[in-house]
């Protein structure tokens, strides 16, 4: 019986080897379309809310540097495992 259990777990080992890059290929092309996609949806918006709002426009670049700095500064302090009982 235990012949059976290494067996299957060596073809689930196998299967797993074959079918994880493929996974993560095809998550990096959705990922490629996904930008294609939205990349020109959001520069519209950004180009109408620019024309409806012009007087906006130092607001809006403004909003622009603190999401920008604050996407640095989320990935500049990492998070690690939180460490109790020291």
């Amino acid at each position: 019986m235990i012949l059976f259990e290494l067996l299957f777990a060596l073809m689930l080992g196998g299967v797993v080897l074959l079918v994880f890059p493929l996974l993560v290929l095809l998550a990096g092309f959705a990922g490629i379309v996904l930008l294609w996609v939205l990349a020109p949806t959001v520069l519209l918006a950004a180009l109408v809310l620019w024309l409806v709002f012009p007087h906006f426009a130092g607001l809006v670049v403004l909003f622009l540097v603190l999401a920008i700095g604050l996407s640095f500064l989320d990935r500049r302090y990492l998070r690690g495992p939180v460490r109790r009982w020291q």
